[in-house]
């Protein structure tokens, strides 16, 4: 064959591989993609979309709360959200979890200077107890329940990791700072649920008429806690 005839039929095949869509395609599939994303960034996007559809469904609720609103506000696909969270109660279900685990932890975090007085202990723990009650957390878990369908495991796990281990953490502080009076573990676990029952029932019946100040919060922690302590001799201001 002549060279200008081999040199045509190589033009000719070049020209028909760049045109033909059927090997474009082709091409274009065996290219690499970006790759799977790096671990920070996977948290990252759990972050943003637990963030974003908690505000969703606390000013929504949960019925009028859409996945495509959420999956829009946090920046990902209405694919990436459902990969993650296939039904809006699985959804709900994180968002609760995660709530719970926070407060857990900002309740009692690690590395936190706590008294050795127990009088003090207490007040300190019921303080950080209060404190999170009047910076409006608690009203918006309550409204992330309240709008949901029925959940009975997570709300069994907020009471275990919410009021649950409240009590053992006051019930064992109250052992171990009456060691020399031999508390039983009982009665131990019986004051600090007066305790915390003493606290939340006063914070949420004011809080249906009005807005509990950090404050006045902190002050009535200190009051029921010598209550406690010294019973009677408080009650006209003696001590």
């Amino acid at each position: 064959m002549p060279k200008r005839q081999r040199a045509t039929d190589k033009t000719s095949r070049i020209s028909t591989a760049t045109t033909d869509p059927v090997r474009k395609r082709r091409r274009a599939s065996a290219k690499p993609g970006p790759g799977r994303p790096t671990a920070a960034r996977v948290e990252a996007i759990n972050r943003a979309l637990l963030a974003v559809a908690r505000e969703e469904l606390v000013k929504s609720g949960y019925e009028a709360a859409r996945m495509e609103t959420i999956a829009a506000a946090a920046g990902v696909s209405k694919g990436t959200l459902y990969d993650r969270y296939p039904t809006k109660e699985a959804l709900l279900r994180a968002v609760i979890a995660d709530r719970v685990a926070t407060w857990s932890e900002d309740w009692e975090p690690e590395g936190s200077a706590i008294p050795s007085d127990l009088r003090l202990r207490l007040k300190h723990r019921a303080r950080r107890l209060m404190e999170y009650n009047c910076s409006g957390k608690l009203e918006e878990l309550e409204r992330l329940f309240a709008g949901a369908p029925s959940m009975d495991e997570l709300r069994r796990m907020r009471y275990d990791v919410g009021h649950k281990r409240i009590v053992q953490v006051i019930a064992q502080d109250i052992i171990d700072g009456t060691r020399d009076q031999s508390i039983e573990p009982r009665t131990a676990t019986r004051v600090a649920e007066m305790l915390i029952s003493m606290l939340y029932g006063w914070w949420r019946m004011h809080q249906e008429i009005r807005r509990v100040t950090r404050e006045e919060a902190v002050a009535y922690v200190d009051y029921a806690v010598d209550v406690l302590f010294d019973g009677r001799s408080v009650w006209n201001g003696t001590r």
